[in-house]
């Protein structure tokens, strides 16, 4: 949520949000009319009129006084059940008459009767009828209040018209038809129109328009038509015959129209957007000043596409759904380092975004929030349609003189290019009922004037095109098809989605998301509230449409701080919901002034009886900070982190209210809220850096409320301010200690420095090697076959550790040796290596009798390893000993291995020779095998010609 439902994206409600908000309230006829009567205050001053409020004309309707330059005038309102009569409206007339030198103006929000106009006297005052549409299109921009009483006033004296509808007030006459597309063998291409295809894909130039067009700005294939968007409203082009006419002819139209079912559609106009059904114009949304396109979304609803996650002047990227009436329209806020170009649904609450570079799957269900390992590469997707599951992107590249077509796998998170066209840009994509794909392409070279040609894409599915993987999306989930276009006006034939993020277990509130679209009459509540905060009630409630049980929470003061808080708790759910120790949200009003989320069992306050144990309360802190990673590494910061803020859902801990939450470094949208020197957070949760400057706080912060919350835990006592609550001596007493250091620098810096602190204080020490390695030596003698083999895989995974080596693995039996050879010799070879590691430990240093013992066990282990042909390990082995022999210069072991080189033969001779070559200045220790005729000529050999290679 941001600026299209707020001004301050923190704080006060935009007059359509209070707009929304009041047609969704239970409110009487009186109460309603004022609340009405307050907005349009609002509207008409900001318009640079000052209205003030007036005596009521007729009965107790509330009234506006006003001036128009020398004009008085008397705003009356009515708002009822039933549409005004010709009597109630000579009623007005009369008292018109009694006021002579005033203007009066009667807004009905139930509109008139439609024989308001033949009855009403024509020798009476005219009194200005403006109903419900005047008023929300003076909401949404389209025109204001005044020009609209100025110019209906004007209509009634002049035309004798005494009710002047939006539609007739705003649609322009138009008695000229556009002008229309020719065959392409009229107007054929002016160049080679292919550049690259792949496999099955053809490509056919069918239409070429005429002269006159001015600049394109939306394109939809609805059947067997066009709709194509200009600044002068939006007109139907006949696929075959490029016949076209004005089918709205509305001045300051942008962007793709979507077409409905039922022959309707909907199109930009300013930050405005309107419907076009059966001749009538009706405003549908605004406050979308931002807005890049309109789509289609869930249940049949259309959406837009706002702002960007590139901010381009504070237009921040959102998702708006749009209801059926202004002031219906509900903003997700979505966090995307990208310009995204466009979007399209996928399923659920799925929408792919395409933005320049890299696109992405977003889950509104899930998390707002795209994250680096969900991009997509993909150049330029300035349109899409949504094709079996798949995404069809079309754009054109900086130089002007190339346009793209490419194939998106979401699921696979693979791109795959359909065509290459010489086309000077793209404007827009369309699929019809067939399958195949309108391009709207211009290709005016170097003129200026516009001159759009339309090209058809035919041929080659999915299975035609060879996909560069990219990286993995997660499991596709099988959506419901689309109940409308997927596409900017298209028929998209979806049947399967992915989802942007794989859920491990069904979403049990899923199919309350879906359906949530901001209306507090949605929930039945309980009477009594479950719980009363300084800010908020919550209530426990019923979904009424899925039967889900919920909790509403509901501001109990509405003021811009109480709003901007939900607002951020919204926010801070909606980008972390998917940390399963994050708190969801499901559903929110768009002024913040409710949300809506699962019911939970119960809080950490309502479990501590059994929170002083240490497997569950290292369980409750272990589920806060796997909560608070993600938005810590995101620059959030909770602030507020309490028990009762601490909630058991569906069998696991959640952190809940992100109220006072602080967004990251230049996303805080009013810094001055927080105040220096002001309390902030809970009273002896609250670190002391929170009363001096809360807003430039880090991590440091929330791991000072955890280590508070242990010794609550622990103590069964609230802490106090700025006092460390440190339990009993114990394991977690220098957990808190240093949890709850006044200085935040000398805090863990990070959850994950908490949680090895923690680690290190209760688990029990790691046995040292040589114990373990003692332990298996006595399994083995008690009949254990296994404890030797994992005597060495404890040697091999061990760093090179002295005393096992020289207190356990040397005093092993020679059938003990060639089990550990036998049972893998892979395992063995890491062993021997070690070897030559063991004087490198920092303060190990080898003594003669080591040696001398590390010597005799090696050559234990090289016979095995002959024995059982493991010439690696024997390679390994030879190096090990001959590095031993080089460097220590043992004669009481030197007999011994010239014993054992003396009767190699066969592979065993030559891998020694190669051992021996490979060690030089060991050589001169058994230069006698060299005159020895019994002894394998390799092995003389070597030793002869490395005493040569010595003495010259």
């Amino acid at each position: 949520m941001s600026d299209a439902d707020l001004d301050d994206p923190d704080g006060a409600p935009t007059l359509i949000a209070r707009y929304g908000q009041l047609l969704s309230g239970d409110h009487d006829e009186g109460e309603r009319g004022e609340l009405l009567l307050d907005i349009l205050h609002d509207l008409l001053t900001g318009s640079g009129i000052q209205p003030r409020p007036a005596a009521p004309l007729v009965g107790v309707s509330p009234t506006l006084g006003l001036r128009r330059g020398d004009t008085k005038l008397l705003l009356g309102l009515v708002w009822r059940d039933s549409p005004l009569t010709a009597q109630d409206v000579a009623v007005w007339q009369q008292a018109a008459q009694r006021r002579s030198n005033v203007q009066v103006v009667l807004i009905s929000m139930s509109g008139f009767d439609s024989r308001v106009g033949e009855s009403v006297d024509p020798q009476s005052p005219v009194v200005v009828l403006l109903d419900r549409t005047h008023v929300e299109a003076a909401l949404c921009g389209l025109l204001t209040i005044e020009d609209a009483m100025q110019e209906v006033g004007d209509r009634a004296i002049f035309d004798g018209t005494a009710f002047t509808s939006v539609t007739d007030l705003v649609l322009t006459a138009r008695r000229d038809d556009p002008p229309s597309f020719v065959s392409f063998t009229r107007s054929p291409m002016p160049w080679e129109l292919e550049l690259a295809v792949a496999a099955g894909v053809s490509l056919q130039h069918l239409l070429s328009a005429g002269a006159g067009w001015g600049q394109i700005t939306g394109f939809t294939v609805d059947g067997s038509r066009m709709l194509i968007t200009t600044g002068e409203g939006v007109m139907e082009v006949d696929t075959l015959r490029g016949t076209a006419h004005w089918l709205l002819p509305l001045m300051g139209c942008s962007g793709s129209a979507l077409a409905s079912a039922d022959g309707g559609i909907l199109v930009r106009r300013g930050s405005a957007v309107v419907q076009w059904k059966d001749g009538v114009l009706t405003p549908v949304a605004g406050d979308l000043g931002d807005t890049r396109m309109l789509l289609w979304g869930p249940n049949g609803l259309a959406w837009a596409l706002c702002g960007s996650g590139v901010e381009l002047a504070g237009a921040k990227l959102g998702l708006v759904r749009l209801g059926g009436t202004v002031g219906d329209q509900q903003r997700y806020s979505i966090l995307f380092d990208a310009n995204v170009l466009s979007a399209v649904w996928l399923g659920d609450l799925r929408f792919f975004l395409g933005a320049e570079g890299h696109s992405a799957v977003v889950d509104l269900g899930r998390s707002t929030m795209v994250r680096r390992e969900d991009w997509i590469e993909l150049p330029s997707p300035q349109y899409l349609v949504v094709q079996g599951g798949e995404v069809i992107a079309a754009g054109s590249d900086r130089t002007g003189v190339r346009a793209f077509l490419h194939r998106v796998d979401p699921a696979a998170r693979t791109t795959s290019l359909v065509a290459q066209m010489q086309l000077n840009m793209v404007q827009g994509l369309g699929i019809t009922p067939q399958g195949r794909f309108l391009l709207l392409g211009d290709v005016r070279g170097n003129s200026q004037a516009p001159r759009p040609v339309i090209v058809e894409v035919s041929g080659g599915g999915p299975q035609a095109y060879t996909a560069t993987p990219t990286s993995a999306l997660g499991t596709p989930v099988e959506p419901e098809p689309p109940a409308a276009s997927a596409a900017a006006g298209a028929t998209a034939e979806t049947v399967e989605a992915p989802s942007a993020v794989a859920a491990a277990t069904p979403d049990p509130y899923a199919a309350v998301r879906i359906v949530a679209h901001g209306e507090r009459k949605d929930y039945a509540l309980d009477h009594r509230p479950l719980k009363t905060g300084g800010q908020a009630q919550v209530f426990r409630g019923t979904h009424k449409h899925t039967g889900t049980a919920v909790a509403l929470k509901r501001l109990r003061m509405t003021g811009d701080d109480q709003r901007a808080r939900m607002h951020r708790e919204v926010d801070a759910a909606g980008m972390f919901g998917s940390n399963r120790h994050v708190m969801p949200v499901l559903d929110f009003s768009p002024t913040f002034e409710w949300l809506v989320m699962p019911l939970a069992d119960r809080s950490a306050e309502d479990m501590a009886a059994v929170l002083n144990q240490d497997g569950p309360l290292r369980d409750l802190i272990t589920a806060i900070c796997e909560g608070l990673r993600e938005p810590h590494q995101s620059g959030w910061i909770h602030r507020d982190l309490k028990p009762a803020n601490i909630l058991w859902l569906d069998g696991r801990w959640v952190i809940a209210d992100w109220g006072l939450g602080r967004r990251p470094r230049g996303q805080t949208t009013a810094p001055g809220r927080t105040q220096v020197g002001e309390l902030y957070g809970s009273l002896g949760y609250a670190a002391p850096e929170l009363y001096t400057d809360a807003h430039t706080v880090g991590p440091q912060t929330d791991i000072y409320s955890i280590g508070q919350m242990v010794g609550w835990a622990l103590l069964k006592t609230d802490p106090r301010a700025n006092v460390p609550h440190l339990p009993p001596a114990g394991p977690w007493r220098a957990v808190v200690r240093a949890a709850t250091h006044h200085d935040p620098r000398q805090r863990p810096a990070t959850v994950d420095e908490l949680l090895a602190l923690i680690a290190a204080e209760l688990d029990p020490p790691p046995a040292i090697p040589v114990n373990r390695g003692r332990a298996l030596i006595e399994a083995a003698r008690e009949g254990d076959t296994s404890a030797v083999p994992a005597l060495f895989r404890l040697a091999a995974d061990t760093a090179s550790d002295y005393e096992l080596y020289m207190e356990v693995l040397v005093g092993l039996d020679d059938i003990q040796i060639r089990q550990a050879v036998s049972a893998d010799p892979g395992t063995a070879c890491a062993v021997v290596q070690g070897v030559q590691e063991l004087h490198t430990g920092g303060y190990v240093t080898l003594e003669y009798h080591d040696v001398d013992q590390l010597t005799l066990w090696l050559l234990q282990i090289a016979r095995h390893a002959e024995s059982i042909e493991a010439w690696d390990l024997l390679e390994d082995t030879i190096d090990s000993i001959l590095y031993l022999d080089s460097g220590w210069d043992r004669g009481g072991v030197r007999n011994d291995i010239h014993a054992w080189l003396s009767t190699r033969s066969g592979a065993a001779a030559a891998i020694a020779a190669q051992a021996l070559r490979a060690h030089p200045d060991s050589v001169p220790h058994f230069d006698g095998l060299a005159l020895q005729a019994n002894v394998d000529r390799r092995i003389r050999q070597a030793v002869s010609s490395s005493i040569r290679s010595t003495s010259s």
